[in-house]
């Protein structure tokens, strides 16, 4: 069984002629309806979705990088139909509504190989300013999500050192990010899989390398952004994790993310770098979550900060006695702090929401 046939289709039509048309032969396929105009939301799922009806308005909003198949750009009948926007947005088809109905219709329902299964989710972890322990945190929330989903923790800063020394794993066999071949052309999502380390907990790690002579290997947003569509091409779901540099989320990556999550010391000057980064990071029209980090004496708490930022807090995450030296000597290994797993719950429950 096809198991595409559960996938939501999205609608992303503001026209009001248009809508309820698309409605109707949507609800036809017997599939779920996801219908936004918030292009938030429309990021979110626009990779997740078996398919995606839109029209001129709302493609125009897209990102020039968002690319898929399956999208279908909607004009009213008599026309003449955009094609200038179908070739931007890399349309499947240009339909007429409701004249072409049967046509989306039969587009919609058949029983197509390459379409992938319900994608699992992106995140995004980034402190916003270095020190704030994002990368432990992105570690523990992919070890909490591997508990109960095939997850993968990307490194995406190529100043980390190396994401598996702090899971504990830098001895552990398997491919870096030089190894996996992503810039050669198309890679099985199931041979990286495959080829890529792994805790004992099952996390999947993609990390940067670390060699005794000089690699001519240097990671970029490019390399990133295809190694999260591998993933998401994979015939299975497949959650994604990703460590973000904290100087800057390139809108490439950002598009792919279906939550970013932003750690943030209870600080005032942290606090004030975070208000402006949260305004620069809503241009992207992604959803953010917001994790506030006690590091030793704070001098805000959450109400403080929420006024600040304008946005609400998420979790909070204490100073946890011996988690520093514990990382340091043996990696994040073994059962993670109450503290810590809670403020994951947290967030992987405004995820799936």
């Amino acid at each position: 069984m096809n198991t595409t046939t559960h996938q939501a289709i999205l609608i992303a039509v503001e026209d009001p002629v248009l809508h309820p048309e698309a409605m109707h032969v949507a609800a036809a396929t017997g599939r779920p309806v996801i219908e936004t105009t918030n292009l938030m939301d429309i990021s979110r799922h626009f990779h997740r979705a078996s398919a995606v009806l839109i029209d001129t308005s709302m493609a125009s909003q897209l990102s020039p990088g968002k690319r898929r198949d399956r999208v279908f750009l909607l004009d009213s009948d008599p026309g003449p139909s955009d094609w200038k926007t179908a070739m931007k947005i890399h349309a499947e088809q240009a339909i007429l509504l409701p004249a072409q109905a049967g046509e989306l219709l039969s587009a919609l329902g058949r029983d197509d190989n390459k379409l992938p299964v319900a994608s699992g989710h992106v995140i995004g972890v980034a402190g916003v300013v270095g020190g704030t322990g994002a990368s432990t945190f992105a570690a523990a929330l992919a070890k909490r999500r591997a508990e109960s989903a095939t997850t993968v923790l990307i490194d995406a800063d190529p100043s980390s050192g190396g994401i598996d020394l702090l899971l504990g794993i830098e001895d552990v066999p398997g491919a870096r990010w030089p190894d996996v071949g992503l810039r050669r052309g198309t890679v099985q999502a199931a041979d990286v899989l495959k080829a890529l380390p792994s805790t004992p907990d099952e996390v999947v790690v993609l990390s940067t390398a670390r060699a005794n002579i000089l690699d001519p290997f240097a990671l970029s947003e490019s390399d990133v952004s295809a190694a999260i569509d591998c993933f998401l091409s994979a015939d299975r779901s497949v959650d994604v994790v990703v460590d973000l540099p904290h100087a800057r989320v390139h809108p490439d990556i950002a598009e792919r993310l279906s939550h970013l999550v932003l750690v943030i010391p209870a600080e005032v000057r942290a606090v004030a770098a975070a208000r402006a980064r949260y305004m620069e990071l809503q241009q992207l029209h992604v959803s953010i979550t917001c994790v506030l980090r006690h590091r030793g004496w704070s001098g805000l708490d959450v109400a403080e900060v929420e006024e600040i930022l304008g946005a609400d807090i998420t979790a909070e995450i204490g100073s946890i006695q011996r988690l520093a030296k514990s990382v340091e000597m043996h990696g994040l290994t073994g059962s993670l702090p109450r503290v810590l797993s809670s403020a994951c719950d947290a967030v992987l429950g405004e995820v799936a929401a």
